[in-house]
């Protein structure tokens, strides 16, 4: 227990430091959103270039974006049929739906690296996969349903995507067994260590709670934690994943919810409030969740 509180210290204390900064208005929206940027165009792609070609992938790991595949078209579907139940006004609609099925693993990464180090980032990376390209094609869905005039900017975005472009570069090369000079090497490394601390910033400078209809958020929160964890387990079970890959699973399945991509210009009409509190109140779940999963996984 005290090993896993010393490996998972720094996280939580990264966390609380990008809260107090926003309280202290040091960091604000604009800020935590710069921050956001750089992971996505620069620390992130770097880190997966530094990680990914230098690690072993089995068969059995390209099992985890197919698993990702139908965590996130059940838990759509899932959350398709809850916000008809509920009736929800169509700005909330969108925050539901989208923030229910996408899986925060910006949250969950730290943690990950923290416990499992480079295997258990390379392994999250490939399951991350089919949940980032979910994310763009719903928002382009969602963006030509409410009348954007970005939907081609959100499939350019998918396209153009650094992280998406770096994850298919590094596959290639750890398919092909080429590896960086280790000058290249030794910059990949120092930017891509700055992932973790400006994610967690960014995430404690965006945590805002506020008063919500309080059937539209534990029902977010049920669909994103309790069914993700539930079909999680059953998914690693199905597919007989041992070890880290089950872990990977299990972990990334239970991640908070997903509400970066909300910012998405092409996305007008969204209730940032639900949005900003349906994120918060997952966090707060997954920081109670998460280290109990790490004990039993």
């Amino acid at each position: 227990m005290f090993d896993l509180a010393f490996l998972l210290a720094p996280t939580f204390a990264t966390f609380l430091i990008g809260i107090v900064l926003r309280k202290t208005s040091i960091l604000d929206d604009y800020a935590s959103n710069v921050l956001f940027k750089l992971v996505h165009h620069l620390t992130l792609p770097a880190l997966l270039l530094s990680v990914l070609p230098y690690v072993i992938i089995s068969r059995e790991v390209f099992f985890l974006p197919l698993i990702s595949c139908i965590l996130v078209l059940v838990t759509l579907g899932a959350a398709t049929l809850t916000r008809k139940a509920l009736f929800m006004p169509e700005k909330t609609c969108t925050v539901f739906v989208i923030g229910t099925m996408s899986m925060n693993l910006g949250f969950v990464m730290p943690f990950i690296q923290s416990f499992y180090g480079d295997d258990g980032l390379a392994r999250l990376f490939v399951f991350n996969l089919p949940n980032e390209l979910a994310l763009y094609s719903i928002t382009y869905v969602f963006s030509y349903k409410n009348g954007g005039t970005a939907e081609n900017k959100t499939s350019e975005k998918l396209i153009k995507s650094p992280p998406l472009l770096a994850l298919l570069a590094a596959l290639l090369m750890n398919a092909l067994a080429f590896r960086p000079v280790p000058m290249a090497t030794a910059v990949l490394h120092s930017i891509g260590g700055l992932t973790m601390p400006l994610l967690l910033l960014g995430l404690g400078a965006s945590f805002k709670i506020t008063k919500l209809n309080p059937l539209h958020l534990a029902a977010g929160i049920a669909l994103r934690m309790l069914l993700g964890l539930l079909l999680g387990l059953w998914l690693a079970s199905l597919f007989h994943l041992e070890g880290l890959n089950r872990a990977i699973v299990v972990l990334s399945a239970s991640a908070p919810a997903g509400f970066t991509t909300l910012t998405f210009n092409s996305i007008e009409k969204i209730d940032r409030e639900f949005a900003a509190t349906l994120a918060a109140s997952c966090i707060i779940v997954a920081t109670l969740l998460i280290p109990v999963l790490l004990i039993i996984l």
